[in-house]
């Protein structure tokens, strides 16, 4: 059997390797291809790349706007966390702006003003017009939009849970809070 040597890499993914490397990052820990699921190319960091926080830039500007995964979980987390820090003051002023069209920037409640998590977040959702208790709920640092199956047809829902869909992207932004969703799925019949 005749041996090939492997197909090489197309430009974009050797240039963005190539910039990698130059961060300093080792390059049997590093994987670069294009991927159709994310219909873009994914970077995927072993711990053999010897990545830390400190390339967090570096990898960054090497590979924006593609795709990056650390396979080390607690990097993944650490690297996420630089990504919204980067993006935090952006999403603040778009939603404020947005939140001030809606008439629902004054009186926007203050995390500090409640004893609980539980109680800052039932007051985010009167302030958006729903009722509390009813569509969010908190886990851990986590805020979690669950809403519940509503009758009142696609319509209404979709008006009243964009505008706490835009209250909760804000809070959290503001509060360095986790987001979740819980989708429809469950009302599958």
């Amino acid at each position: 059997m005749i041996e090939s040597a492997p197909e090489p890499l197309p430009a974009q993914e050797l240039v963005i390797e190539q910039k990698l490397l130059d961060c300093g990052l080792k390059a049997g820990g590093l994987t670069v291809r294009y991927e159709d699921y994310l219909d873009g190319i994914e970077v995927v960091i072993t711990p053999v790349a010897g990545a830390t926080p400190d390339h967090f830039d570096c990898i960054r500007g090497s590979i924006y706007p593609e795709f990056v995964r650390f396979e080390d979980y607690a990097m993944y987390e650490q690297y996420m966390a630089y990504e919204a820090d980067l993006v935090r003051p952006q999403v603040l002023a778009e939603v404020e702006a947005a939140l001030k069209e809606r008439d629902l920037w004054d009186g926007f409640p203050d995390r500090a003003a409640f004893a609980s998590m539980g109680d800052y977040v039932r007051a985010l959702e009167k302030h958006a017009g729903i009722a509390p208790g009813s569509t969010l709920r908190v886990e851990g640092d986590r805020l979690i939009f669950d809403p519940p199956r509503v009758d009142e047809g696609y319509a209404v829902a979709a008006t009243q849970y964009s505008v706490i869909l835009m209250v909760m992207v804000y809070a959290a932004a503001k509060e360095r809070l986790n987001l979740g969703f819980i989708g429809n799925d469950k009302f599958r019949e």
